[in-house]
């Protein structure tokens, strides 16, 4: 191979150790690819998200990692750093040199009994690992192989919060006599907080977990009415649906450890789960339905 030839690609290991070439993208392509990469809002909202879309999943396939950093460019690209090259202060500097499978595999070991699909999962769709540099801590980033509700090809990507192997109670659990549930407190010693933030369907990191009745009270309190059954104070969200609904931890005496999911318009709660149950199944289904 020629050295022009060399500059125009980089290479990358994949998660069986595979090595996949992917093009690099000169300054001139990059302005172009960032216009094309916006939606028109004249148009017709289905035709631009399908065809921005597609652009995404292309840029991303054929630039790799250059391409993430430019399909996530509004937020915090710059500083994103790919499995591999990982810079000493990052948190999971101790796995840099494995692959993406093996990283997987070392990062839950913990708990690898407990979320056996989410693991499988992720060892099975991970295209891209990288971790985030932000202001005051660090976030990292599992892309995976996804298909959409239409069956086009896409991706999802999941971000874990930095580890914290001793999460204490915020102002929430404070004031209504809370503690972080011990499974909570287990997960989050591998990431405060992990999932699809931007779309809702994610565990809250362990400063915004809340006990619903911070806000619910003060609606009950207006309206005149209460739960049937339980009480918003025993009842910890900690994965919200985006529609309103949420999982939450329910307390029931002393034990604070299996969750419910509560209905938003009805005000009604569901059979008992364990988080791990609940998460396992919630978070291994990677495709849209």
């Amino acid at each position: 191979m020629g050295i022009l030839s060399f500059f125009r690609y980089n290479r990358r290991k994949t998660k069986d150790n595979k090595v996949v070439v992917y093009e690099n993208i000169s300054n001139e392509l990059k302005n172009k690819l960032k216009t094309e990469l916006k939606r028109d809002l004249k148009k017709d909202f289905n035709i631009e998200f399908e065809r921005t879309t597609n652009l995404e999943n292309e840029v991303i396939n054929k630039y790799g990692f250059e391409g993430i950093k430019l399909v996530f460019e509004c937020r915090n690209s710059d500083n994103y750093y790919v499995l591999g090259n990982f810079p000493k202060d990052c948190p999971w500097i101790s796995l840099n040199n494995q692959n993406i499978s093996d990283f997987i595999g070392a990062n839950f070991k913990p708990i690898k009994n407990k979320i056996p699909d989410i693991i499988k999962a992720l060892k099975q769709r991970c295209k891209f690992i990288y971790a985030e540099k932000k202001t005051e801590t660090w976030d990292l980033h599992y892309l995976l192989d996804m298909k959409l509700y239409d069956d086009r090809e896409y991706y999802r990507v999941y971000t874990g919060g930095s580890p914290n192997q001793s999460p204490e109670p915020n102002k929430s659990l404070v004031a209504f006599n809370w503690v972080i549930p011990n499974d909570l407190k287990e997960f989050y010693s591998i990431h405060d907080g992990f999932g699809e933030i931007c779309n809702a369907n994610f565990i809250l990191n362990s400063k915004d977990i809340k006990v619903m009745g911070e806000m619910m009270n003060p609606i009950c309190e207006e309206q005149n009415v209460k739960a049937d059954g339980y009480s918003f104070n025993d009842l910890l969200e900690f994965f919200p649906d985006g529609g309103g609904n949420a999982q939450c931890f329910i307390r029931v005496n002393d034990d604070n450890n299996f969750t419910v999911d509560w209905d938003h318009e009805i005000w009604e709660i569901s059979g008992k789960s364990g988080f791990y149950n609940f998460i396992n199944k919630r978070m291994s289904e990677i495709d849209e339905k």
